[in-house]
């Protein structure tokens, strides 16, 4: 195989063990490499038992999922690189379906498999559907997809194969988006400004846990750290005025919700604070 399959760890428990454990019985000859955003958890204890297969990154301190994305680079060679999140499983055949779809289609800067019906791939956000979202209206999703591989606008980056020329000339994922949320979408806009496709293939398959990060930082800064990147994707792709329109949407949204779930106000209490002072 011509890939490197990294995992992009923080304070993932038991979960990085499982996952490292799928990759191992699903191929024999790709490369493993763990990048650690300096989990204080016992994640790392499994290291010694994988230590024949696996190559493993410790960062001094958290530099977030792009950064943990572009150390996964840096640290690695080969033509493609898939970015696994610890909570994912690979199933029989995905990694080998995906560097082979990359190697027919040259154009394929990246390609994204199928890793649960709530992560589909999405259109790029638009003032409009960030406002709705924020408001309480779902986003729109490709459900329609399952049939074969097919170009969209973004893909789940929980499991997602990277062309190593497109991530250099693309000049990586931009790490002011931290500790995650909205660089994927922002890593493949960019993409195809530079004139690269954007794949979703559902033969491809990994199932994907979710949410283990948003349990691992607390629901209060999720929100914080959600907004706050929605915001700068906004500023970064949508322009001023319209990234005020989403921020505001973002402050009334929270504050309904504040009322609306009790259970969970003083969470969306931080978000609206954050989203008010900019953080």
């Amino acid at each position: 195989m011509s890939s490197t399959v990294a995992i992009v760890n923080w304070n993932s428990g038991d979960l990085l063990r499982t996952c490292i454990e799928s990759v191992i019985a699903t191929t024999t000859s790709v490369k493993i490499l763990v990048i650690d955003n300096a989990s204080r958890d016992f994640s790392m204890g499994c290291k010694l038992e994988f230590s024949d297969r696996v190559n493993l990154i410790r960062l001094s301190e958290n530099r977030g999922f792009a950064g943990g994305v572009n150390q996964a680079f840096r640290w690695t060679s080969t033509p493609y690189v898939l970015i696994i999140n610890p909570d994912i499983q690979v199933l029989p055949g995905a990694i080998q379906l995906l560097e082979e779809f990359m190697g027919q289609y040259p154009r394929a800067g990246a390609a994204g498999g199928y890793v649960g019906e709530k992560y589909l791939p999405r259109p790029f956000p638009t003032t409009r559907s960030l406002i709705l979202e924020n408001l309480g209206v779902q986003p729109l999703t490709i459900a329609a997809l399952r049939s074969g591989p097919a170009q969209v606008d973004q893909v789940a980056a929980a499991a997602i194969m990277i062309r190593r020329q497109a991530y250099e000339q693309t000049g990586g994922f931009d790490e002011h988006f931290h500790p995650a949320w909205y660089e994927d979408v922002d890593y493949c806009h960019r993409l195809k400004c530079c004139g690269w496709q954007v794949y979703f293939v559902p033969a491809a398959e990994f199932i994907h846990t979710g949410g283990y990060s948003t349990e691992a930082l607390g629901n209060g800064d999720f929100l914080r750290a959600y907004y706050r990147n929605q915001i700068f994707y906004a500023r970064k792709h949508l322009g001023p005025i319209d990234a005020a329109l989403v921020r505001a949407s973002a402050a009334v949204g929270a504050l309904g919700r504040m009322i609306g779930r009790p259970h969970q106000a003083g969470a969306y209490a931080k978000a609206f604070i954050g989203v008010l002072k900019e953080w």
